[in-house]
């Protein structure tokens, strides 16, 4: 299940305003089965392609922001979003053009050994 964490994954694309990500807990308080097949659901309902080598990475939000504090010294928020396909989507909202690729690297390095899993079932 698990594999190198590309920090590009966590890189604001032209456009955006945050980066995208799912809340977990919305699919069932602690059941990680349950939680990962929730996301696959709601992302193939929006019409997202799993690619075969695609991984979903989880992330603990209160680490992320103390990290941003403390490790870039700027203010990380995981709003949800609650779209009507995708209930659980939220995104991280803190991310600039200027610091992007270093909020890009330290997401990255926050994703604990054996939390990333096959995007497809």
């Amino acid at each position: 299940m698990d594999g190198e964490v590309i920090e590009t994954a966590f890189m604001l694309r032209p456009g955006e305003e945050y980066l995208s990500a799912n809340w977990l807990e919305y699919f069932h308080q602690s059941d990680r089965t349950v939680q990962i097949a929730g996301v696959r659901r709601a992302l193939v309902g929006k019409g997202f392609q799993l690619r075969r080598n695609a991984r979903l990475a989880i992330l603990n939000t209160g680490v992320a922001v103390a990290a941003g504090h403390s490790g870039l010294g700027i203010t990380l928020r995981f709003v949800a979003l609650g779209e009507t396909t995708d209930p659980s989507h939220c995104g991280i909202y803190g991310v600039t053009p200027q610091n992007n690729a270093a909020v890009a690297a330290l997401l990255a390095a926050l994703i604990p050994p054996g939390q990333m899993y096959p995007a497809r079932s």
